[in-house]
């Protein structure tokens, strides 16, 4: 072992700090010192808008070193503005901090000291705001994720949300958002734990509805929810597609039967009579607009009418035309109360119940036949009057109020020669409600060198003769009458 005397002692510590004041690189190795505000994880923030900070206890490099500050909460940075005061870097946030949440102030990378020296740092403690109150959370909601519903309120088609304790309404309110549903209302239960989110119209069938509620919603307490919630629903519970189930006559029924309408039984091929109306029964509930998707061809006058949920009921302004083929068309538009639509038109071919009216047996004095268009018939009249008697039978049935207008209708006209004076019309009695027995006099006979010819006249189409139930004659009726050369 090397012993040395005080004087080798004394010279050997000269020359070591004449070598050392030599060194003109001399470094530093002691580690960077700082200390934070926070200083201890947990802590609770006074205020909203309190500053954290970070202390070093030499002068730094400023730009570098604040690049390694940031305060996080629930995976997102929070916005603040950095300032120095002296050693001390100062982190103020833009907004206000949240009650109760969780948040972490970290000091993570290089710095570097004005001395030269540099070190890697990984420090974070944590803090709260104002107060350390549980974050609200969402414990249950309906409908479940994926789940189908219907397009009503009443089959499931709204959002319902139970939290953990009460909530702030407003917040919630905005924080809430659910896709193509601009229109809606919000209730609240349950001292404000329960959130119902009801659309104020029907949704769309078969549609996805998406929703989301951001952690913006905040609890009463201030502290927002601790994680965002969000689920989705299909409006295809209802997967049965409206149709025509079927098509029958209806006539009007008695108010002390609690129907206006009733079925007749007949079909509707071959079976709508006068004044009836025609029943369109689907397979479910309509919506009214299917009322605007009914149409005929060729075009049948009248209005269309919800007679039960499920059945519309067609009233014509008139008759149908006898012998002619309409074609009852429903279009695929037509929607059922909860939006559906038919998969295609529906179409129906149908002739009315209601043939043309006709004469079936003329007697002008000789007995009944069966007259054609435009015939000639011989006709006996009585003297001195010149009476001439006619009996016409129809085809079926004519009512009160129609035999009376068949008499004014008819009239017997002078035709050939132009010389014949008009005749006048004398009576009318029906001997049934198909056979009237018609007089008209001032009948000139024919003579041996001229015959004397007269033109009976039915007026035919809609405004002519009618039976009052929907059936006239097709087109104006003619006979001609030849009158005898003697009798009575």
């Amino acid at each position: 072992m090397l012993f040395l005397n005080n004087y080798q002692r004394f010279f050997l510590c000269i020359a070591a700090v004449l070598l050392l004041g030599s060194c003109k690189d001399f470094i530093n190795v002691s580690q960077i010192g700082f200390s934070t505000y926070p200083g201890t994880d947990n802590t609770i923030l006074p205020g909203e808008f309190t500053a954290v900070s970070v202390h070093f206890y030499t002068p730094m490099d400023k730009l570098s070193t604040q690049k390694i500050l940031s305060v996080q909460f629930s995976g997102f940075s929070v916005k603040g503005d950095l300032s120095w005061q002296g050693d001390r870097l100062i982190f103020t946030p833009l907004e206000s901090w949240l009650p109760g949440v969780r948040y972490t102030f970290n000091l993570e990378g290089m710095i570097y000291a004005k001395d030269r020296r540099e070190e890697r740092i990984k420090h974070h403690v944590s803090f709260y705001a104002l107060h350390r109150e549980a974050a609200p959370y969402a414990v249950s909601f309906t409908p479940a994720d994926g789940s189908s519903v219907g397009v009503k309120n009443t089959e499931g088609a709204f959002v319902h949300i139970l939290f953990s304790q009460p909530m702030d309404r407003q917040s919630t309110i905005d924080a809430f958002y659910i896709d193509g549903i601009s229109e809606r209302d919000f209730i609240w239960q349950y001292d404000d734990t329960v959130m119902e989110v009801h659309p104020k119209n029907n949704l769309n069938p078969w549609t996805v509805y998406r929703w989301n509620l951001s952690n913006k919603a905040k609890g009463k307490n201030g502290v927002p929810l601790g994680r965002e919630i969000s689920g989705r629903f299909v409006t295809d519970l209802d997967r049965l597609l409206p149709a025509v189930k079927e098509v029958f006559p209806l006539i009007r029924g008695g108010v002390s039967s609690g129907l206006w309408w009733n079925k007749t039984g007949s079909p509707i091929e071959t079976g709508l009579g006068p004044d009836q109306a025609i029943g369109i029964e689907f397979n479910k509930a309509m919506d009214e607009s299917v009322l605007r998707q009914i149409r005929f061809e060729p075009s049948l006058a009248g209005r269309a009418e919800m007679w039960k949920p499920d059945t519309v009921v067609f009233i014509p302004d008139r008759d149908p035309e006898p012998e002619k083929i309409y074609t009852l068309i429903v279009s695929a538009e037509s929607r059922d109360t909860g939006g559906l639509k038919m998969e295609k038109d529906f179409s129906l071919s149908f002739t009315a119940d209601i043939p043309f009216l006709s004469v079936i047996s003329l007697d002008t004095g000789y007995g009944g036949i069966v007259p054609v268009q435009n015939s000639i018939y011989p006709a006996r009249t009585t003297l001195p009057e010149g009476i001439c008697t006619i009996t016409i039978r129809f085809s079926h049935a004519i009512n009160a109020l129609s035999q009376s207008a068949i008499v004014l209708a008819l009239r017997l006209e002078t035709f050939f020669p132009g010389t014949l004076k008009p005749v006048s019309f004398r009576s009318a009695r029906w001997w049934s409600a198909d056979t009237v027995v018609l007089q008209w006099e001032g009948i000139e006979r024919s003579t041996a060198g001229e015959k004397h010819y007269y033109k009976l006249v039915l007026p035919g189409g809609r405004g002519g003769i009618s039976d009052g139930r929907g059936s006239y004659l097709k087109e104006d009726t003619f006979f001609y009458l030849e009158i005898e050369n003697g009798g009575l």
